[in-house]
């Protein structure tokens, strides 16, 4: 197809409607040429940053090597972590939202996976487990529970199928789109950009946040908070004030309670008995929980306790149906308080070792599967904190990065 003859070359020696159709000419083949180019640069900036590279990420963290996948593009860990699961094949797994990713490897004697952030709901919850017990059951699972998948205003029917999410790592259009889009906003620099020509992509780091600052799932599917807790970026809920206002307002997860809308809701009761039955039945050692919250958050709340039975009230109504269960949604019931959590209601690393201490103390099964003299060693040595220092992940150490008074350690116990 002929864009520009020679006629054509000078634009401006043309009448006006020629000059236009000249211009028009010129502005689609530079359209063209800038289409043809951008293409195969997104797609080797895409490879070599690892944020659509799920297999490649999978096969390394399975093989042993310590890797951290941290996608900027696809936040479906299902998809992920079920490729992991898959290759792992543990004996022990932490399953639920992303409130219980911080449990990690290094305190458990057999092998162990986090599989959170795989449910936001219970029909999510539920399809998952299937779709895991389809590839290999594992002899116990540790289940921590959210309050707020027990009103319908989350999730109107708990029973509903939902199946579980998968091809979220695809080189379509709209992610070729996205190194463009990072740099028109800010989030990735031109030095980003060219990150592939210059050779500084990490090997063991999978996608933009894992390269940039330390974020995202570990070898064993627990999540690292780098970025904020080294001060690299700021929180986004700084001095938990983002959680309070939804506290206060009833909004997100956090919802308020009416006569229209009772909880915890018995529907959504009978659901989670159900999952439970299930993995019971197949042999399956399991230990629920319900997950902290922050002190801040969780005194605000208690405060507020009319408004919130689907909390309050959860482990009597879940005990009345002849599960056991045990609440840790106080943090002092732990001995944790607001410096070690990432945010309102996400606990970091040093609370969930005392979470998984407490569920020894309630269940000794649970020791066959834990070294509690790890546990123990890492709380006193790192106690008010929400990472154990880790060189394999960031030499920078952790600050007090909500400005909380908290005092942290710049060196080695």
């Amino acid at each position: 197809m002929r864009f520009l003859s020679k006629r054509d070359a000078n634009c401006d020696s043309l009448e006006p409607r020629a000059y236009l159709l000249c211009c028009g000419k010129t502005l689609l083949l530079c359209l063209v040429v800038l289409g043809l180019l951008f293409v195969p640069y997104s797609l080797f900036w895409l490879w070599q940053s690892g944020d659509l590279a799920v297999e490649r990420a999978v096969e390394t963290q399975a093989e042993g090597t310590f890797a951290i996948f941290g996608s900027g593009i696809s936040q479906d860990f299902v998809d992920y972590k079920l490729r992991l699961y898959a290759r792992v094949r543990p004996e022990i797994v932490a399953i639920g939202s992303s409130r219980v990713m911080q449990f990690r490897s290094h305190c458990f004697a057999k092998k162990f996976l986090n599989m959170g952030g795989v449910a936001g709901n219970l029909p999510v919850l539920r399809s998952t487990l299937d779709a895991m017990l389809k590839v290999h059951r594992p002899e116990a699972v540790i289940l921590g529970l959210d309050f707020w998948w027990f009103m319908p205003a989350w999730n109107a029917d708990p029973f509903q199928e939902e199946p579980p999410t998968s091809g979220s790592y695809t080189y379509s259009l709209a992610n070729l789109k996205k190194p463009w889009d990072w740099l028109v906003t800010g989030k990735i620099s031109v030095a980003d950009l060219l990150r592939p020509l210059t050779g500084d992509f990490r090997s063991d780091r999978f996608g933009i946040m894992a390269q940039q600052t330390d974020d995202g799932f570990g070898s064993d599917g627990s999540w690292y908070n780098t970025g904020e807790s080294t001060g690299q970026k700021a929180p986004f809920d700084f001095q938990f004030r983002d959680t309070m206002s939804q506290v206060l307002s009833g909004s997100k997860a956090f919802y308020h309670v009416s006569d229209k809308m009772p909880a915890p809701c018995q529907a959504h009761l009978d659901a989670f008995a159900e999952i439970f039955c299930r993995l019971q039945a197949r042999g399956i050692r399991t230990f629920v929980f319900i997950a902290p919250l922050s002190e801040t958050i969780y005194q605000a709340m208690r405060k507020m306790q009319a408004e919130y039975p689907h909390l309050f009230g959860l482990a009597e109504a879940l005990r009345a149906r002849g599960l056991n269960v045990l609440d840790l949604s106080n943090p002092r019931s732990l001995g944790a308080n607001d410096c070690e959590f990432i945010d309102g209601f996400h606990g970091g690393e040093i609370t969930y070792l005392r979470v998984l201490r407490s569920l020894c103390d309630q269940w000794s099964a649970l020791l066959a599967y834990v070294q509690i003299d790890k546990v123990n060693a890492a709380i006193a040595a790192w106690k008010g904190h929400v990472l154990v220092h880790d060189e394999r992940v960031s030499s920078l150490w952790e600050k007090d990065f909500m400005a909380l008074g908290c005092k942290k350690r710049s060196s080695a116990p």
